[in-house]
């Protein structure tokens, strides 16, 4: 039986100008980044500069960097719990946890921290470049309905990306 993610991706990844591979990638990193969220405590979140899993000679390896040496520290402690938590909560078995500490550019990188403020939205239109790519992109969806829907999905969702400000 095929699972639903599998089939949607292969379905995405069938619209000409999307790579599925992409996408694919994109969802694991946010399922990671929750994994994350739900392990360790609020500070300790606000401190983290990226958490990574990889797959490597067999095993899997966490890779978490932190701004500080007191949160790196703080998460040396809890390293068998945090395994241990990750194979109870989420079925995911670390076989190995790396902690860092970042350096340079990376230490102000802190995606799980809203520091500056909500999101705003203003209108803002596509250009006619932008409108040429959208008709482009729907071009091998065939006429009628299905065709119209996805276009206008697809300007709507650009236009609000265009318009997100912070």
């Amino acid at each position: 039986m095929t699972k639903l993610g599998d089939a949607l991706a292969a379905a995405i990844s069938g619209i000409p100008g999307v790579d599925g591979g992409e996408l694919i990638k994109a969802q694991r990193i946010a399922q990671v980044r929750a994994m994350w969220k739900g392990l360790v405590d609020p500070i300790i979140l606000a401190h983290t500069n990226g958490v990574y899993v990889f797959t490597e000679g067999g095993g899997k390896q966490m890779h978490v960097y932190v701004d500080e040496s007191i949160f790196a520290a703080e998460l040396n402690n809890q390293r068998e719990l945090l395994k241990l938590q990750m194979m109870e909560r989420y079925g995911e078995k670390v076989d190995e946890l790396h902690i860092h500490i970042s350096k340079g550019k990376y230490k102000s990188i802190h995606p799980f921290e809203n520091t500056s403020g909500p999101l705003q939205w203003r209108s803002a239109p596509l250009s006619a470049s932008e409108l040429d790519r959208v008709e482009e992109s729907c071009g091998g969806i065939g006429e009628g309905r299905l065709k119209d829907a996805f276009k206008r999905a697809m300007i709507a969702d650009l236009e609000w990306k265009k318009g997100l400000k912070r």
